[in-house]
């Protein structure tokens, strides 16, 4: 490792045709300390990192670099987020195969300054850094490249006069700024100092409204903006990648109507993007014919519209302002705005319209225009009627040659050329049209009539009514008929112009259904079936079943399940398909249910003692029938006592049943469980002259055991003896030789027939 601790000053001088390299750091770290300053001088004073090189600054350590600064290592080159870099030569590079991080770069000298590669300034990677791009009055040409901005301060990038070139179309490669402001407070501005190359000043301004939800560190925004040819045909080109078009909504090319610029923005890092305001800055030859463009554009009517990839449309929602005196124009509040931005004027079309008044045959009817267009102004006109036409009228009166429905257009266009219609339809009214409806046709209702009847002039009409020789003169009346059968209805209407129309009707008088159902009396909790036998005529369309007044089916029969015995009405409402209703009651009845429950003792029951007292606790039974559930044979009587043979689930079952024959059924499952009592002896003495206790391992009452596992530790915990088999205790043996006497540890793990798991641990002694 080198320490430079002083200001260090390499001076390199160069003659024609001798090439000089400045400062070479390879696989070497350098440290410049406090205050101190490393001068590379000379035009060809470059700087180049190889390999692992890294520069480290520490407090206001500074490098001057009047060359070009070339990063061909395998890092960034700056070591840390200290200290500053600056360029003090004419015309230089950043380049080299790997790109650098600089904590504070500061643009100097003359000339301009161009990226070679992809640039990060601010400080490091992680987190956000407090380093900063000072411009002072320099160019700094990103030729394709992306300029990465580590500090989310809005003063992170400062210039005096100087600016930022990007201005390269898709062809080469867009020229963006990437800057990671993270989760910035509401109400920063981040100024992005765009300049054109031929000195113009653009800025981009991103104003924070909500800082957003960011999911990783480096949450950010990227900006690239180029110039577009303003007279080819369309102009407007090159467009951006992915945006196929720059037809308005109306699919006319808007180009003439768009600046001369596109917009790319971007962003990345968010699950909810931060909200933001952007301010657009152009050039007044980028919307005027000042460079022999086609446009035909309003400035102060400039608003930003942005392409939506989904729709493949662009956007004329935005309602964004323009200050013509300060060449900006600035957006509502968007939380969308990644992809391709155009300022341009949005586009205005006429909106067509026409009123008018329908009247009667022979009658002129007066056409009145009322279409309109938005600050400018409609220069052409075309009527259609009839197959005929008339132009540049604002009104239109004619006689159309018979009744009926007629279709009417207007068509208007704006002074820019785009077109709208409407076509509405006019209906010239005919005599009067007499038209009957009635209702309720069946035997026994009064039939009700009502004319429907119309007429498109003359209103209110006049009715005559002839009912079976009755006389009306009302819109509509009522009628009783005394038999069925087939009926005949006259209806005679005027309107106030004379007009008459006679319409006779023949109806038919229905008699009503025969309303029927049968069922059977069931016990509660029990499923009644009520089934129709209605007899009618035509056939039945409505059903509608009720139970003590409640709705409860609307089809041909009814299931219900009653839960409480008692008394219960049912009623069947029926209507057939001519509309004729009638209804029949009955009454079904619900025998109370016995109440099947029953308790066992004791409630613990192991196969050494299998003996079973079942008790019956329901209530309202009289009769008691038990199955145990082992197939043995079925037992009655309140009580019973019974003894299993084996160890198991038994499902048993009780049915209580009473006088009205409604039994219920409970069930409750037994379980017998094996009697395991287990014995683990704490000494033993293995070997062939000892006559007892040679083995250890668990003994006992073993019965319903189904699994053992057996392990043997030392004292220190080696592992020395395992068995699976309850057959198999272990003898004292270890690798064929008997074990020492002492303490030894054990764990046993048995599992019963029903995988219920008991775990012993504990010592044991061995005696020899």
């Amino acid at each position: 490792m080198k320490y430079i601790l002083l200001n260090i000053y390499l001076f390199v001088f160069c003659t024609t045709g001798v090439f000089a390299q400045g400062w070479v750091t390879k696989n070497v770290n350098i440290v410049i300390k406090d205050d101190a300053h490393i001068v590379v001088n000379e035009a060809t004073g470059n700087y180049k990192n190889v390999g692992t090189g890294i520069v480290k600054t520490v407090n206001q350590g500074t490098i001057h670099v009047d060359g070009n600064w070339i990063n061909n290592g395998t890092s960034h080159a700056i070591g840390n987020n200290a200290g500053e870099v600056i360029l003090t030569g004419t015309n230089q590079t950043i380049t080299g195969t790997k790109s650098t991080s600089f904590n504070n770069l500061t643009l100097s000298g003359s000339g301009s300054k161009t990226l070679q590669t992809n640039t990060l300034v601010g400080g490091g990677y992680n987190g956000g850094q407090t380093g900063q791009l000072t411009l002072n009055d320099r160019t700094l040409i990103l030729n394709s490249n992306t300029l990465v901005v580590n500090n989310n301060d809005t003063t992170a990038v400062s210039r005096t006069t100087g600016f930022i070139v990007g201005e390269t179309d898709p062809s080469t490669g867009y020229g963006k700024v990437q800057w990671n402001i993270r989760t910035a407070p509401a109400g920063n501005n981040y100024t992005i100092p765009f300049g054109t190359t031929d000195n113009m000043y653009i800025p981009l301004i991103i104003n924070i409204a909500d800082d957003g939800y960011e999911v990783s560190d480096s949450g950010y925004i990227t900006v690239a903006s180029y110039p577009t040819n303003p007279i080819s045909v369309p102009n407007n080109r090159p467009l951006p990648i992915g945006v196929p078009h720059l037809d308005n909504l109306y699919k006319i090319a808007n180009d003439i109507k768009s600046l001369d610029r596109f917009y790319i923005l971007g962003s990345d890092g968010y699950s909810t993007k931060p909200q933001v305001q952007i301010t657009f800055s152009y050039t007044d030859r980028e919307w005027d014919l000042s460079l022999g463009g086609l446009n035909d554009i309003i400035e102060s009517e400039l608003e930003a519209s942005r392409y939506n990839s989904i729709t493949n449309s662009w956007d004329y929602t935005l309602s964004s302002t323009t200050n013509p005196l300060t060449n900006a124009t600035k957006t509502p509040i968007l939380s969308e705005y990644d992809g391709a931005w155009v300022l341009n004027n949005y586009p205005k079309c006429p909106t067509a319209n026409f009123t008018f008044k329908n009247d009667c045959d022979l009658i002129p009817i007066l056409f009145s225009d009322s279409s309109y267009i938005d600050n400018e102004t409609i220069d052409t006109s075309v009527w259609s009627f009839e197959n005929q036409q008339a132009y540049n009228q604002a009104s239109l009166l004619h006689t159309f040659s018979k009744d009926g429905f007629f279709d009417i257009s207007r068509k208007v266009r704006g002074d820019r050329g785009c077109w709208d219609s409407i076509t509405k339809t006019i209906q010239i009214y005919p005599l009067p049209n007499s038209i009957i409806e009635y209702t309720d046709t069946c035997f026994g209702q009064s039939t009700k009539f009502i004319s429907l009847s119309n007429s498109s002039l003359g209103m209110p009409l006049k009715h005559d009514w002839d009912i079976e020789g009755n006389s009306f003169n009302t819109p509509s009346t009522s009628f009783t008929f005394s038999q069925i059968g087939q009926k005949s209805i006259q209806l005679i209407t005027e309107n106030t112009l004379g007009c008459f129309d006679t319409l006779t009707t023949v109806l038919e008088i229905e008699p009503l259904p025969m309303v029927n159902f049968y069922f059977d009396n069931i016990c509660e909790r029990q499923e009644a079936f009520f089934i129709d036998s209605t007899q009618t005529k035509g056939k039945i369309e409505d059903w509608t079943w009720s139970v003590s007044n409640k709705v409860v089916s609307l089809i041909d029969r009814h299931n219900q399940v009653f839960n409480i015995a008692g008394a219960y009405p049912i009623k069947l409402n029926v209507t057939n398909s001519f509309g004729c209703k009638d209804s029949a009651e009955k009454q079904i009845t619900v025998w109370p249910k016995a109440k099947a429950k029953f308790d066992i003792f004791p409630k613990e029951i192991f196969i050494t003692d299998p003996f079973v007292n079942f008790v019956e606790s329901g209530s309202d039974a009289n009769n008691w029938e038990w199955d145990f559930g082992d197939f043995t044979p079925v037992e009655n009587g309140p009580e019973a006592l019974h003894q299993y043979t084996d160890t198991g689930y038994f499902r048993s079952k009780l049915i209580a049943n009473n006088d009205f024959n409604c039994a219920d059924t409970f069930y409750r499952t037994i379980r017998i469980k094996p009697n395991l009592r287990i014995f683990i002896p704490n000494a033993f003495s293995p070997g062939p002259d000892n006559d007892v206790n040679r083995t250890f391992g668990p003994a006992g009452m073993l019965y319903g055991l189904k699994s053992m596992e057996l392990d043997i530790y030392t004292r220190w915990g080696e592992h020395i003896y395992h068995s699976e088999d309850v057959n198999k205790p272990w003898d004292g043996m270890y690798q064929g030789v008997l074990v020492q006497e002492g303490t030894y540890l054990y764990l046993i793990k048995l599992k019963d027939i029903y995988n219920d798991v008991f775990r012993y641990s504990g010592t044991l002694t061995v005696i020899r």
